[in-house]
């Protein structure tokens, strides 16, 4: 198992993304990545926002834990952080910002854009929220509450 961060970075009502281009098709994502060996998970967090995008940020608190199951050996822990960024008045390349309600932000990966936009209009918890494998639709036989 690799352990993943990502960031919800939200600038000016506009969602912080990256774009990557996998198997000849591209994916806008939330900027994060791996975490290396000997790194913490906000220093992991920093420097792959700031790979991805050039936002310098600050982690402010763990939204969401998620995982990834999938074919061919995938199966990674996904931590995703509300983050700003470290100089709001800081120059954003317009690529990495897109409205959280265009049709472009329902195809982030993860897919986790509906659990951030129910979030930004009822309220962030106070905890954050386990949403199992992303991967995957959750069995209807298994009830994780009792996990």
């Amino acid at each position: 198992m690799k352990v993943n961060v990502r960031a919800v970075v939200i600038q000016d009502g506009k969602l912080i993304v990256s774009h990557e281009r996998r198997q000849a098709a591209d994916h806008v994502l939330l900027p994060g990545g791996r975490v290396r060996q000997g790194e913490s998970v906000h220093e992991a967090l920093e420097r792959e926002v700031r790979e991805e995008t050039g936002v310098e940020i600050l982690a402010d608190r763990l939204l969401y834990i998620a995982e990834v199951v999938a074919q061919y050996g995938v199966h990674d822990l996904i931590l995703i952080w509300s983050a700003r960024p470290r100089d709001p008045d800081a120059p954003i390349d317009e690529d990495a910002l897109i409205p959280v309600d265009s049709p472009l932000a329902a195809s982030i990966m993860p897919p986790v854009m509906g659990e951030i936009r129910s979030d930004l209009s009822n309220g962030w918890g106070s905890h954050p929220r386990w949403l199992g494998n992303v991967r995957r639709p959750p069995r209807s036989s298994v009830d994780d509450s009792a996990r």
